[in-house]
């Protein structure tokens, strides 16, 4: 960013997310955010209602943040109203909860439902094997937050909140590593196919390969000459040269040490195995010959800059970036300098580790799938 934004933004971190939450207690932490974004009960949501800022909830799996953006110098009061007002409780907070359980409830079931949370979770199905729950919890579970649990549950957040904002992170201060998470699943590279069946005509797919890039940047740069529009490889292989895709994107991530690059498409059941083999040779054309055509890499660089520089000027992001400075993870501000100065994809290289691939689609889908990548393996 060349000059401050406008406007002050504070966001505070509460200590727990949604892989605190116990197994018979799936969607606590969900819900207690509810509650605490509820303008009808006193606290820093109906603060910012009254006054007009803007607002952003993020649940992670080890905590979950409220943000808070103000044309005044006045969401300091914000972090006071969300800690002093959050563990008290009324009568007419238990009527409440039992509506607010109703909606995550409905939400749980239509989310559950929609065709990418089934791509997610058989991709990470296929890649570690298993699939994490949903932070929303299930009726069974939701059905157990009672008004003494979510009251419990508020007492305990408060007390290790934390508060950020652009004026409190100098930029001498030592970063404060975040504490280790860890679950009970083993969480070992596995990959394979996992596939979800469905009754429509259509297929989802997601192919998804380990990598290792000692760069900053360079995963964010693949991602973009992957591409999820007209300018990557993905557009060329798919919809130029054969006409197969109706939609499509590329991602990466970061997890256990472990780095991942993916690509998936949306296409007719019919071309899920064609579009699998497709997929499959684009992500690895890259990862086994990272030097690609000058012009090609730094026209992905520049897209990646934008990116990055566009997620700069949002209301939050000098908030962001002293929150990401007190956790001890690269700012933004870094992976963009980073990217600036990269010549190259030199560095990134595929990991050993098969492929996990994903379909939700009919039910040949898996079969012919399966097949065509134990062709190509």
């Amino acid at each position: 960013m060349t000059a401050r934004r406008p406007g002050h933004a504070l966001i505070v971190d509460l200590p727990r997310g949604h892989e605190d939450d116990a197994p018979h207690l799936r969607g606590l932490a969900a819900l207690t955010a509810r509650v605490l974004a509820d303008p009808a009960r006193p606290g820093a949501a109906r603060l910012a209602a009254e006054r007009g800022w803007r607002t952003r909830h993020q649940l992670d799996a080890d905590r979950s943040s409220f943000a808070f953006w103000s044309a005044d110098a006045d969401t300091a009061e914000a972090a006071t109203a969300l800690t002093t007002h959050a563990g008290r409780w009324s009568a007419q907070d238990t009527d409440r909860l039992e509506r607010a359980k109703a909606a995550q409830r409905a939400l749980a079931a239509q989310r559950a439902g929609q065709i990418l949370t089934r791509l997610n979770q058989a991709s990470h199905r296929a890649a570690w094997g298993w699939a994490p729950p949903s932070p929303l919890g299930d009726p069974e579970t939701i059905a157990n937050l009672t008004p003494d649990v979510v009251r419990d549950e508020l007492a305990r957040l408060t007390r290790g909140a934390r508060t950020h904002t652009p004026a409190a992170q100098p930029a001498t201060a030592p970063p404060v590593p975040d504490r280790p998470h860890t679950t009970p699943d083993e969480r070992t590279w596995q990959g394979g196919l996992a596939h979800a069946p469905t009754t429509a005509e259509s297929a989802r797919l997601s192919v998804r390969l380990p990598c290792e890039s000692t760069r900053p940047g360079t995963l964010e740069v693949l991602v973009e000459l992957l591409g999820s529009g007209p300018e990557g490889r993905l557009h060329r292989a798919l919809r130029t040269e054969r006409a197969l895709a109706y939609g499509f994107s590329a991602g990466h991530w970061s997890q256990d040490s472990t780095n991942s690059v993916a690509a998936t498409a949306f296409v007719r059941a019919p071309d899920a195995a064609d579009t699998s083999r497709i997929l499959l040779r684009t992500v690895r054309a890259l990862l086994d010959d990272p030097l690609v055509p000058q012009e090609e890499f730094e026209a992905a660089r520049h897209r990646c800059l934008a990116r990055l520089l566009a997620s700069l000027d949002d209301p939050f992001a000098e908030a962001d970036e002293a929150r990401r400075a007190a956790r001890g993870q690269r700012p933004v501000a870094d992976l963009v300098a980073a990217v600036r100065e990269l010549p190259s994809l030199e560095g990134l290289r595929a990991a050993p580790g098969r492929p996990a691939v994903a379909v939700v689609g009919p039910e040949p889908c898996g079969p012919a799938v399966e097949e065509a990548l134990r062709r190509n393996l």
